[in-house]
């Protein structure tokens, strides 16, 4: 995976979360492509339409691009998210034998965004072991791309900022 790659898939996962997402839920994109950049699947996420605390973007990206390979192993692919992914979700990428994790926004920044705003209806509630700790303690060693676009995707934390982006978008159509 090359570095202008990376940054047009995290792009594209910005856009889910800009123009996908509905109000009420987390602004987040998320993707698993193959190693030329391909997309396997796309989504934003939907965790709060339902009652599946694991229904993290990423572990739904994966969980289809699994079926839709008909695979449980999702070998030379990678997930893309404008968020750094929680362990679980991290660990899903190994256990599915991927090629790599890339991320826009840290752990650290959703924590700092969370402390910063406690008036936010989104928690941004984060387990402090960062996507880097549990990919060297996994087999096989994913790839790790962090950061890509990181100032763009710390943006996606403020939901005022998304709406403002939505009304934006609205009026241009």
């Amino acid at each position: 995976m090359n570095k202008e790659l990376a940054e047009k898939l995290i792009g594209k996962c910005i856009e889910l979360a800009l123009n996908e997402c509905e109000e009420g839920q987390y602004p987040l994109g998320a993707m698993v492509v193959d190693e030329n950049g391909e997309i396997i699947t796309s989504l934003c996420s939907n965790l709060n339409a339902g009652y599946d605390v694991s229904a993290h973007p990423e572990m739904v990206a994966i969980r289809q691009a699994c079926e839709i390979k008909k695979d449980r192993y999702l070998k030379g692919c990678y997930l893309v998210t404008t968020l750094e992914p929680c362990p679980m979700c991290t660990s899903v990428a190994i256990w599915a034998k991927m090629k790599g994790i890339i991320f826009g926004a840290s752990q650290n920044d959703a924590i700092e965004y969370s402390n910063t705003h406690p008036e936010s209806k989104l928690s941004w509630r984060q387990i402090t072991v960062p996507a880097s700790y549990i990919i060297e303690h996994g087999t096989p060693r994913l790839e790790l791309y962090d950061n890509v676009r990181e100032e763009e995707c710390k943006k996606l934390l403020d939901e005022e900022y998304v709406k403002m982006k939505k009304k934006r978008k609205t009026r241009e159509i």
